[in-house]
């Protein structure tokens, strides 16, 4: 009887260790989500220009806001994503970007989040016109 549950669990272990990867590659994109509210709610709240960058390697972002001597890092706003997990942002143009500011007057630059990992559906972040949140228009969190 031990022998079977033995088996078992070492043919069920793969599928857990992608499942719970899945959970963080999708609990990455809800707090990114969470985050781009905050610095537009920030924004509008101190009157300063919030900004959102995005690590140079993709691996990670940042809240910035601006003072007299530029974009200053805030204290505890800076996160890295899950192992295999890649942000990248496009503006509207369809250019590449490393930030994406929020304004004091509510507007947001127009832009797109994507959070990829290998073997998971990309989670995508939109902000269609700059009077806009962004919001979630897809995250399947399954393999692909």
């Amino acid at each position: 009887m031990l022998l079977i549950l033995t088996i078992a669990m070492a043919m069920a272990a793969p599928s857990l260790r992608n499942f719970w990867k899945g959970n963080r590659v999708k609990d990455a994109g809800e707090q990114l989500s969470y985050i781009t509210r905050l610095a537009r709610t920030q924004a509008i709240s101190d009157g300063a220009v919030y900004r959102l960058g995005i690590d140079a390697d993709g691996a990670g972002y940042a809240l910035y806001v601006q003072q007299a001597s530029g974009f200053v890092l805030i204290p505890s706003n800076n996160f890295a994503l899950p192992e295999e997990t890649h942000v990248e942002v496009t503006k509207a143009d369809g250019s590449s970007a490393d930030h994406i500011d929020f304004y004091p007057n509510g507007r947001t630059e127009p832009a797109s989040i994507r959070l990829s990992a290998a073997g998971y559906n990309d989670i995508i972040l939109t902000c269609p016109s700059p009077t806009e949140m962004f919001s979630l228009v897809s995250a399947e969190g399954g393999a692909r």
